[in-house]
């Protein structure tokens, strides 16, 4: 069941995981540093950067945050907790499709403005292609689907377009066949006008 966080939608576990970050914080429990630091510290499978630039990273962990989404997280208790919920159930979805067919790398982005994106590279026959996502937090339960729908989608087009080029190259094939036959048949007709012109005829009179 989703839970909403400030203007997210979370799972109950990512709820859950928040508050008990957010007590330690309140306590005093919570390890020092800057906030990007410390979410490293927290999810060690995800790398986190401030680039939001779609593309920018390698591999299949990324998490990309906007430098002042990282300042609200600081100063604000709650955006804090709706964020690294937020965080928390993107490193689930991450996890649940690293070993996907053809994956080259993935990244999710929290932009300045607060909505969520994602981005991948995957492998195709002729070539990488690459996706982006616009994610709904309102139906992160959709996450997965949503991305895995898309990179089908986008390899039933790589496919369309391999099929098309596959037909062209046939049919320039079949024209440069024809071509060449045209040429040797016009080079045989001369070969025979040649000889022709060349015979000597023995009329007796």
């Amino acid at each position: 069941m989703a839970v909403k966080v400030g203007n997210s939608w979370v799972s109950e576990a990512a709820y859950a995981y928040a508050k008990e970050k957010a007590a330690e914080r309140s306590s005093g429990e919570a390890s020092g540093g800057s906030m990007l630091s410390q979410l490293s510290d927290k999810f060690p499978d995800l790398k986190f950067s401030t680039n939001t630039e779609p593309f920018s990273s390698k591999g299949k962990n990324n998490m990309a945050i906007a430098p002042n989404i990282l300042k609200e997280m600081e100063e604000d208790p709650e955006k804090c907790l709706e964020y690294e919920a937020l965080i928390y159930d993107c490193n689930n979805t991450q996890k649940s499709i690293a070993n996907r067919d053809g994956l080259i790398s993935f990244g999710f982005i929290l932009n300045s403005d607060g909505s969520l994106g994602a981005w991948s590279v995957s492998k195709a026959n002729s070539g990488n292609y690459r996706n982006q996502f616009k994610l709904d937090k309102k139906d992160k339960n959709n996450w997965t689907d949503q991305i895995l729908e898309k990179s089908r989608l986008k390899k039933a087009e790589q496919k369309k377009i391999e099929k098309k080029n596959a037909e062209k190259k046939k049919t320039e094939q079949e024209a440069e066949k024809k071509a060449e036959e045209k040429k040797d048949e016009k080079k045989s007709l001369k070969q025979k006008e040649a000889k022709v012109i060349g015979r000597t005829v023995d009329m007796k009179l």
